[in-house]
């Protein structure tokens, strides 16, 4: 993403009108990655397309990410 300007995406607002539930949103993001990642495995595909970062109203993958996700025994 070098044609993005630095400091283009900024996801909770900033200054006086930053969002007031975004220290909820953070814990809230990290909980339930981190119980995803303790249950499951991810991987790309093996034939997968370069991952591009796509800011628009949230930050995203452009075209999607496709994986294999395997229950951890």
């Amino acid at each position: 993403m070098e044609d993005v300007p630095e400091f283009v995406y900024f996801p909770f607002g900033g200054g006086p009108r930053v969002c007031i539930g975004n220290h909820f949103a953070i814990i809230e993001a990290t909980l339930v990655l981190t119980t995803l990642v303790k249950h499951y495995t991810f991987e790309l595909v093996s034939d997968h397309h370069k991952v591009d970062a796509e800011p628009l109203i949230t930050l995203r993958p452009k075209n999607g990410l496709r994986m294999i996700v395997k229950k951890r025994k």
